[in-house]
């Protein structure tokens, strides 16, 4: 599992990505959608938060295997 975390890393690192983009082409809208808005903040902020997740249990188990 962990030979896989580099791809889950880049994976949600590209939703991160995706999901800003799409807040920021959403609030171009003269008239945005809430819901849109929120979803898309809730796409970024979880994306972050588990591209911070994977990073770190990338970085603390190659320390170990040093």
């Amino acid at each position: 599992m962990m030979q896989y975390l580099k791809y889950l890393i880049c994976f949600f690192g590209g939703l991160a990505v995706a999901f800003f983009l799409s807040f920021l082409i959403e609030t171009l809208n003269s008239e945005p959608h809430e819901g849109a808005l929120l979803f898309n903040a809730f796409g970024w902020y979880s994306s972050v938060f588990l591209v911070g997740v994977f990073g770190f249990i990338t970085k603390r188990n190659r320390s170990e295997a040093i």
